[in-house]
């Protein structure tokens, strides 16, 4: 009887999210931008403290040039960012993924990480904005972390820019994710990566 209440849970959670629920929808184009992107648990935009010397750009685009350096200790506010996929990961399902509607020899394609194991992803038609990819099995045997459903088979070429406000009123963009406060969910001093 639980697992049954359990089940139905599960499913009225995945009606009442629609990120969790897949979506009828094209695979993206690539690259693929995600606009004001914090990819991972606990990231948050504010004040950060750079933990070395930072080089800033005029933009995230490839036509940027060098702006300004943000000194070693220095503090910024972080006010966005954009996380660009170049190629998605190519992950192979080896075993049913109901809730998905996959089987054993399905391709998933992963884009942009949330962190906890959950993920943009496009499949056999179908976009789902958190997909749960905890059963995900890595090259190195690590990774999954309940039922394994399926393996990686090619990682993702991906970038995160983040938009930067120095303490002197300079607004420019950097990939460089060397600072301290990026992540709430860290100790006080720690940092994400």
């Amino acid at each position: 009887m639980l697992s049954i209440l359990g089940a139905v849970v599960l499913l009225l959670a995945l009606q009442l999210n629609p990120a969790l629920t897949p979506q009828k929808a094209p695979k993206p184009a690539l690259p693929k931008i995600d606009r004001n992107a914090c990819p991972f648990e606990g990231c948050q935009f504010g004040t950060w403290r750079a933990r070395k010397s930072v080089q800033l750009f005029s933009t995230w685009k490839s036509q940027r040039s060098p702006l300004a350096r943000i000194a070693n200790g220095d503090t910024v506010t972080a006010i966005t960012g954009i996380h660009i996929t170049f190629a998605p990961a190519e992950i192979l399902v080896t075993a049913s993924m109901a809730e998905y509607g996959l089987k054993s020899g399905d391709k998933v394609f992963g884009y942009m990480n949330y962190g906890e194991g959950y993920f943009s992803a496009w499949f056999k038609g179908y976009w789902v904005e958190q997909f749960d990819g905890s059963g995900i099995e890595y090259p190195n045997g690590s990774g999954c972390t309940r039922k394994c459903t399926a393996k990686l088979l090619k990682e993702g070429r991906t970038e995160w820019w983040i938009q930067i406000k120095t303490k002197d009123g300079t607004i420019g963009w950097t990939k460089d994710s060397s600072f301290d406060g990026m992540d709430s969910l860290a100790g006080s001093g720690e940092a994400h990566r």
